[in-house]
């Protein structure tokens, strides 16, 4: 005889696992716009997460304190990455330079929508920014450039639009948040999908589908693509559902913008069955599931209180050691070097960091291949088959030359544009470089066309001269008897000490003279090469 309460009761038991399996537990939120696919999914989302309950816009300075505050309890700035801004006091007063206050910064720009609520407060692009770099920004289009203006490091530009479709003048925000403004964009276009056909902008195709113009959707497509939703989004995302009751579809299912504008428009969206793993960057440790069956029979009777987490691997045969050079001082002519773009993401696997490698089939930039960077160090082999090129770097009166070890050429930049090619020898200006150092970046200016510089082109990877609209490379200079001088170094808390094959010796404590406690020889110390007893 069938139970038919248990059988209801397994239904409802079924019903609730099915709507807390949704991402970042939205339950049945989504639940209407099931099944729908291109122009009809945006409508049914729309239907979903129009007219928020939003705040005053002096509300939005309380509210920020639950959407946008740093671990340190700084506000979030994606504008700038030089601020510190105290929540409650950072936004009074006046602003005159980057860093000096915070403002409300519609990303979206009140002036396309006529000030009209309730865009006008709405959290969810309306963010916290520097004044001075949002005034900068005013109430430009989003798009790419090299950049006239920059902020701090080239963090922010504004300039002529590079991108094909558009020539007018554009805002560029960094990298890092791409991404997010692109999710933010597909958003105003959905919760707004009843009026943004009324709106002004260059980004804007004055209908409510597909609402940007191809450029634009290219463009928002490609940068949410290259900046995968983040936990910064994931955690912001839940807080404004907090303050005004709705949420970002478009954050909470990574890539839901290509069913609506990209490449799956003929694909139906599935609420319940929708792949939105998001890889934890900074995950939290946890027990190895398969420990080692044949622990050490000998361990270390004093093993240190503190290792360190992140210790230079040991040089396998045929590698090399290189060592971060981080001023004029660490520069030394006839050494050997890598030309290195660091990864500043730390874990995060979108980006790795990359050393230049083979030149390419046009013969007018280099490749690139993955090396590792760990406590200013890269252990890696060189000069063969999808391996880092050494740079052999030389001084010439007041300049430096760059010879590719791999290829025997050197590099060279005969014309204004982004050609970084490589002559057999030396004929002028053209393979001549000027090397300075903006903190830990290497500015490889070249002496004939003054205004370019190496730089790595993530979105096209490769070395090549540019003005500065890509970004910022750094050199390591290989570990050996030719490149280590005699280095002055005093005693630093917590200074790990390293042998010159990348081995751990131990870590140097507050107080502790190195020269007194290390036997003679050559050692890596708090990133420095160091000589011992000479």
């Amino acid at each position: 005889m069938i139970n038919y309460r248990n059988l209801l009761s397994f239904s409802f038991l079924l019903l609730a696992l099915t709507a807390w399996a949704q991402p970042n537990g939205t339950g049945n939120y989504y639940q209407d716009a099931n099944g729908k696919k291109g122009k009809s999914l945006k409508t049914a989302l729309f239907g979903i997460i129009k007219s928020p309950n939003v705040v005053s816009y002096k509300g939005l300075w309380d509210a920020y304190k639950k959407t946008d505050l740093r671990s340190d309890g700084k506000i979030w700035d994606m504008y700038s990455d030089i601020t510190n801004f105290d929540p409650d006091k950072g936004h009074a007063g006046n602003y005159s330079k980057e860093g000096d206050m915070y403002n409300r910064e519609h990303s979206f720009p009140k002036s396309w929508f006529n000030d009209a609520k309730p865009m006008y407060s709405d959290i969810v692009h309306v963010v916290p920014a520097d004044g001075y770099v949002n005034n900068r920004r005013s109430n430009l289009p989003y798009g790419e450039t090299d950049g006239t203006w920059k902020s701090h490091g080239g963090f922010s530009k504004v300039g002529t639009c590079s991108l094909p479709g558009y020539s007018g003048t554009v805002f560029e925000p960094n990298d890092e948040y791409k991404g997010d403004f692109a999710r933010i964009y597909f958003y105003m276009a959905t919760c707004y999908e009843d009026k943004i056909s009324s709106w002004s902008s260059d980004m804007l195709s004055h209908n409510s589908y597909p609402a940007y113009k191809q450029w634009v959707i290219d463009m928002l497509l490609r940068w949410a693509k290259n900046d995968p939703v983040s936990k910064k989004e994931i955690d912001r995302n839940n807080a404004v559902q907090s303050v005004q009751g709705n949420r970002n579809p478009f954050v909470d299912y990574p890539g839901l913008e290509q069913y609506i504008w990209g490449n799956k428009t003929d694909v139906a969206f599935s609420y319940d069955n929708y792949d939105s793993t998001i890889p934890d960057p900074t995950p939290d440790p946890k027990p190895d599931p398969n420990p080692d069956p044949n622990p050490d029979p000998n361990p270390d009777p004093n093993p240190d209180p503190t290792p360190d987490p992140t210790p230079t691997p040991e040089p396998s045969e045929g590698e090399q050691v290189y060592t971060l050079v981080a001023s004029a001082a660490d520069l030394a002519p006839d050494t050997y070097y890598l030309l290195v773009r660091e990864n500043e993401n730390g874990n995060d696997a979108k980006l790795k960091s990359v050393a230049l490698s083979d030149m390419l089939s046009t013969g007018k930039a280099f490749g690139y291949a993955n090396v590792t960077v760990t406590n200013n160090t890269i252990v890696t082999k060189v000069n063969e088959e999808k391996c880092p090129h050494e740079l052999y770097i030389a001084k010439t009166d007041d300049t430096y030359t760059l010879c590719d070890v791999k290829i025997k050429k050197y590099l060279s930049l005969t014309s204004s544009d982004n050609a970084l090619g490589a002559n057999e020898t030396v004929t002028g200006d053209g393979e001549k470089w000027t090397i300075t150092f903006d903190e830990n970046n290497a500015i490889i200016a070249n002496k004939k066309i003054k205004d370019r510089t190496i730089r790595f082109n993530a979105g096209s990877p490769r070395f090549a001269c540019y003005k500065g609209s890509q970004q910022p490379v750094q050199l390591y200079k290989k570990v050996g008897a030719n490149s280590i001088k005699n280095t002055k170094v005093s005693a630093k808390a917590n200074n790990v000490v390293y042998s010159i094959d990348g081995r751990r010796i131990m870590k140097i404590g507050d107080g502790d003279n190195p020269y007194r406690i290390l036997p003679k020889g050559m050692y890596i110390i708090g990133g420095r090469k160091v000589v011992v007893g000479n």
